[in-house]
């Protein structure tokens, strides 16, 4: 395993980074990282900015906004956690979480943090998230990163996001903050800085990894990156609906997906597929496939089998998408 030892709190930096290591900089073995940003805010790939942010509290807080090129959920990250990255090279695309959790979780428990794995992609200690993954894939390649909270701002983390309602209904919480816990509840005489040198040396045990060091010209390319894909504001916010009409569905294992959609002159129009669900699935790609379709059950169900034979979404079928669309009316 290689480590990249990474300095920049800057969460576009980091994400370029990443992006590079993915697609220009290929090592034949899999890379580890561990990261930290400013206060921040990270989007999932399909979701939509104005309906989990409180804009005026990130406004208000200085709070960066930041899109992932990978599903899941929105976020909150500070000095007060850490995020690792994991690059592996691989051919396959499903979603699959289960070795990156494996390796954080063991390392984790070498420090004597008794976290356990819970529902599709979190650690959790006592029954309480510190830990969500997501994952996304390049030819050849598959990163799965997370988020690991030791001391971050859970009081600003529950102003900044809005949860949507469906999703506590299903999880039986009223808040975000009731369901996560800071990770200094196990260590309090740690530090966040403690906490990532302590895990960073028991990757370390683990992996016996190699360390590499970018050279200034690969760093400026890191920084090129990270400006031009992942702080361009349309990238960041792009995703709204307008629909006529917006339905909503928590499904267990597959998590929050949300689709808006017009009907004009008995074909679907303006369709927008948003939510925290983890796939390959080009969004925009899909919304096209359905704009100008027939709103017929057959024909709408045989588009989205086509488009999901392609690219699944993890714990969500066809038929489950096709109902969201019809059996509401």
């Amino acid at each position: 395993m290689i480590y990249v030892p990474v300095m920049s709190l800057d969460v576009y930096h980091n994400f370029g980074l990443e992006y590079y290591l993915m697609t220009e900089h290929h090592f034949n073995e899999p890379v580890f990282m561990l990261w930290s940003t400013t206060p921040t805010v990270m989007l999932g790939k399909y979701q939509d900015a104005a309906a989990e942010l409180n804009v005026e509290a990130v406004k208000r807080n200085h709070v960066k906004v930041a899109r992932r090129y990978s599903g899941g959920g929105t976020i909150y990250t500070d000095q007060g956690g850490c995020q690792f990255t994991l690059i592996y090279p691989d051919d396959r695309t499903e979603i699959d979480f289960s070795s990156g959790l494996e390796l954080i979780q063991k390392a984790l428990n070498q420090i004597g943090i008794k976290a356990t794995t819970d529902s599709r992609n979190d650690l959790v200690v006592g029954g309480r998230k510190v830990s969500g993954s997501a994952q996304y894939v390049t030819p050849g390649y598959k990163l799965h990163h997370g988020s690991l909270l030791f001391e971050s701002n859970l009081d600003l983390m529950n102003q900044l996001l809005n949860v949507d309602p469906v999703k506590l209904a299903a999880k039986r919480i009223a808040s975000v903050h009731q369901r996560t816990v800071n990770l200094n509840e196990q260590e309090p005489s740690w530090t966040a800085a403690d906490f990532r040198e302590n895990l960073r040396q028991a990757v370390y045990d683990l992996t016996s990894f190699q360390e590499y060091h970018l050279t200034a010209d690969e760093q400026a390319r890191v920084v090129e990156i990270g400006q031009q894909r992942f702080a361009d504001p349309k990238f960041i916010y792009g995703r709204q609906g307008q629909g006529a009409f917006q339905v909503k569905r928590y499904f267990q294992g597959g998590g929050l997906v949300k689709i808006a959609y017009s009907i004009y002159h008995d074909q679907l129009a303006d369709v927008h597929l948003t939510g925290d669900f983890f796939s390959n699935l080009d969004a925009v790609k899909f919304e096209h496939a359905l704009d100008g379709t027939d709103y017929d059950r057959q024909r709408v169900s045989n588009v989205i089998r086509d488009q999901l034979a392609e690219d699944p979404i993890l714990g969500v079928d066809a038929d489950q998408l096709v109902n969201m669309l019809f059996d509401h009316v």
